[in-house]
């Protein structure tokens, strides 16, 4: 997906507050920061390039030379994750009790993509736990459901791209019953709040194969990530990509089988697919 006008906002915020922590109490340092991250914005956005593809220089060119292995959100992720795991056991009950297991971990799990600080700055997680629980009413596409219920049923093999610490927690309902056949995918380096190998494990995710990006795009860049992990994704029977850094990198570059789970969360989603805010997304592409 193309960054779109109404992107701005939140790029603009996210260059200041990378810059602001990057640059520390040196002003000039934090200004030559901020006019960096503004020519990467403008040489990617004149080529018609994507926000994860943007994210991508801030966080794992900027960010890594001026850091090392800094992570901004390093505490923010911890405590997305131990709420969500202290949360599991009861949406673990509401699975199990269920008329529908699956249809109920699925929308559980779309649901937990509200955790999201690339596009909600100011997320309060006190709010997060009341969000999620109230999916249980919403409506979404139970027809594409079902089909995803199959498609899993009937696959040899799925990789499963993670998205969000603490919404990575909960997919794990969706997960586990078919931990046999998956590889995980996470971020390599990183960025946002995005899952990395040592989030996924804080998580509770070692039951399948974990393979890193080796990149920081907040979602799969197909230039930038490794080559076994683009070999796995590739070769996989079905996909599922979570959030919308996922769906906004994929989408009109990956054509092998896959699902994008996500909830729309900015203007720019909901326009693209004539949605309201908030919404639940289960979207099949090149399904066979």
């Amino acid at each position: 997906m193309k960054i779109n006008f109404k992107c701005y906002d939140c790029i603009f915020k996210l260059i200041l507050e990378l810059s602001e922590k990057l640059g520390g109490s040196n002003d000039e340092k934090k200004k030559a920061l901020a006019n960096e991250m503004l020519k990467h914005f403008t040489d990617i956005s004149s080529r018609g390039g994507s926000p994860p593809e943007l994210l991508a220089h801030l966080w794992g060119d900027i960010n890594v030379r001026e850091s090392g292995t800094f992570d901004p959100m390093a505490e923010i992720k911890h405590n997305s994750t131990q709420l969500a795991l202290k949360l599991l056991p009861r949406l673990r009950k509401i699975v199990e009790h269920s008329p529908d297991p699956f249809d109920a971990a699925l929308c559980l799990a779309t649901a937990g993509n509200i955790i999201d600080y690339g596009i909600n700055r100011d997320l309060d997680l006190t709010g997060v736990e009341e969000s999620i629980l109230s999916v249980i009413n919403q409506p979404y596409d139970k027809e594409a459901a079902k089909e995803l219920k199959k498609r899993m049923d009937q696959a040899d093999s799925i990789f499963y791209m993670l998205d969000n610490c603490g919404e990575a927690v909960i997919d794990r309902l969706v997960m586990e019953p078919y931990k046999d056949k998956l590889t995980i995918g996470v971020r390599g380096k990183p960025v946002l709040n995005d899952v990395t190998v040592a989030d996924a494990i804080e998580s509770g995710i070692d039951f399948a194969p974990i393979i890193d990006t080796g990149d920081a795009t907040a979602g799969v860049s197909f230039t930038r990530s490794g080559a076994e992990f683009l070999e796995k994704l590739h070769s996989a029977d079905l996909v599922i990509a979570k959030g919308q850094g996922n769906f906004e990198s994929m989408e009109h570059i990956f054509k092998r089988p896959v699902f994008y789970l996500f909830r729309a969360k900015c203007e720019v989603i909901t326009a693209l697919l004539n949605c309201p805010f908030n919404s639940i997304q289960i979207i099949p592409r090149n399904l066979k």
